[in-house]
């Protein structure tokens, strides 16, 4: 999974234009399989991409057009995909995109994982076998830029808490 540090990410972007570059040979969020949550209020920037979650609560595709593959990566089979946005619905973290009629999902761009290798901060990793669960993130009403935001508020609130203590918290 790709991994932010809500400690250094600045919310530059420059994984989301790494990401639509890559995928789409354009400069585009909304072309994005990483979107930066940026919560003006508090101060805190934190990429979102696909976690790799345990529950899988994306796999409710009534088309079986999602499946994981080898490094918890979900990929879609595109001839399958119905358009239903169910998978996006159902994304606790609102990780999942939608652009021309299909779910976007990060597939660790096939291998190359360029988010990561592009962060000027350093920012994003990659956790490789690492899966966390999203038990405590019952489904919001929200959309996915709401769950994003959400997410990224509960990751940052030991590092908000530290701020207060005048204590680093690393994530």
């Amino acid at each position: 999974m790709v991994h932010c540090d809500v400690n250094i990410c600045v919310g530059c972007k420059t994984c989301e234009v790494t990401c639509s570059s890559f995928h789409f040979g354009a400069v585009s969020p909304a072309l994005s399989r990483i979107r930066v949550a940026k919560l003006e209020e508090i101060g805190i920037d934190m990429a979102v991409a696909c976690l790799s979650c345990l529950e899988k609560s994306c796999l409710v595709c009534p088309t079986d057009a999602l499946s994981v593959g080898e490094k918890g990566e979900i990929i879609l089979d595109a001839e399958l995909c119905n358009a239903c946005e169910l998978c996006i619905d159902a994304c606790r973290v609102g990780a999942v995109g939608f652009y021309d009629g299909l779910p976007l999902f990060c597939d660790l761009c096939e291998g190359a994982i360029l988010c990561v290798s592009t962060c000027p901060r350093g920012a994003l990793s990659y956790r490789e076998g690492e899966e966390i669960s999203l038990e405590a993130f019952q489904q919001s009403e929200g959309g996915a830029s709401q769950r994003r935001a959400l997410y990224a508020d509960v990751q940052a609130e030991p590092v908000r808490e530290g701020w207060q203590n005048g204590v680093r918290v690393d994530s």
